[in-house]
C-alpha cells in the first residue's frame, strides 16, 4: 500500500537514544502502524507486530517511541494534522483561512483517515490512555492553527498587532482551541465532521470570539 506519510517530531529525541534517527525508517515505521490499525484495530496492534510489518528490529520502535499510545498518536497525527495546503496560506480573509484549516485539521474528505479513526472509536472506552494523547495533541494542534492562521491575517493588514495580542492571550487561545476540539471531536472519535458544520461553527461560534477578544481596530 502506498500513502504519503509524515511524523509529527513528538517522538524520543534521537540525540538521547543512540544514532541520528533515519528518517525513512520512521516512514516505514508509521506506514506499518496505520496499515495494522486498519487490518486489525488497535487492540490487536503490539510494537511487536509493528516491527515485523516495518522489517526493523523491536528496539528500533523503542527508541523512537516509549509507548504504543504515542506510536498510535503520531500516527493517527500524520493523517490527520497534515502540513497546510498552499490553499490555507493563499486564504484572502481569516474567515477563510479558519474554516481551510479546521476542515484540513478535522480529515473532511480523506476517507482513510476517517476509516482509522473509526478504528480507534471501537476501542477508546477500553483504552482511555489513547483518547486522552490525541485529545491533547488534538487541542495543541488547532491551538497552533488558530494562531498561524492570526499571524497570517496580521500579514494580510486585516488585523493589527495589538488586535493579534490580545487574541492570542493565553485563557483566550485556550478557549478557542477548546471549540477547535469541539470541533475535531467527532474527527478524533466517531465520524468526522463535514465542512458545513466546520463553517457553521467558524461563524457563529469561533469567529465571534476571536473578534470580542480583539475589541476595536
Amino acid at each position: 500500500m502506498s500513502r504519503k506519510t509524515s511524523t509529527s517530531g513528538r517522538q524520543r529525541p534521537s540525540a538521547s537514544y543512540g544514532p541520528a534517527r533515519d528518517t525513512a525508517r520512521d516512514a516505514s515505521i508509521i506506514e506499518a502502524v496505520l496499515d495494522l490499525l486498519t487490518e486489525h484495530g488497535y487492540a490487536n496492534l503490539t510494537m511487536n507486530a509493528v516491527a515485523l510489518r516495518a522489517g526493523v528490529a523491536k528496539a528500533t520502535v523503542y527508541r523512537r517511541w516509549a509507548s504504543r499510545e504515542d506510536l498510535v498518536a503520531d500516527a493517527l497525527e500524520s493523517l490527520l494534522l497534515p502540513d497546510p495546503p498552499q490553499s490555507v496560506t493563499d486564504a484572502a480573509t481569516l474567515r477563510d483561512d479558519l474554516i481551510l484549516t479546521l476542515v484540513g485539521t478535522s480529515a473532511c474528505g480523506q476517507p482513510r483517515a476517517q476509516r482509522l479513526t473509526t478504528v480507534l472509536a471501537a476501542t477508546t472506552p477500553t483504552h482511555p490512555q489513547i483518547t486522552a494523547i490525541l485529545r491533547a495533541r488534538y487541542v495543541a494542534a488547532q491551538r497552533d492553527g488558530i494562531a498561524a492562521c492570526l499571524n497570517r491575517a496580521h500579514h494580510r493588514g486585516e488585523l493589527t498587532s495589538e488586535r493579534v495580542e490580545r487574541i492570542l492571550a493565553p485563557d483566550r487561545l485556550e478557549i478557542a482551541s477548546a471549540i477547535a476540539l469541539m470541533l475535531g471531536h467527532e474527527s478524533l472519535l466517531g465520524a468526522p465532521l463535514h465542512a458545513d458544520g466546520i463553517t457553521r461553527i467558524v461563524d457563529q461560534v469561533l469567529l465571534p470570539l476571536l473578534v470580542d477578544a480583539a475589541g476595536t481596530k
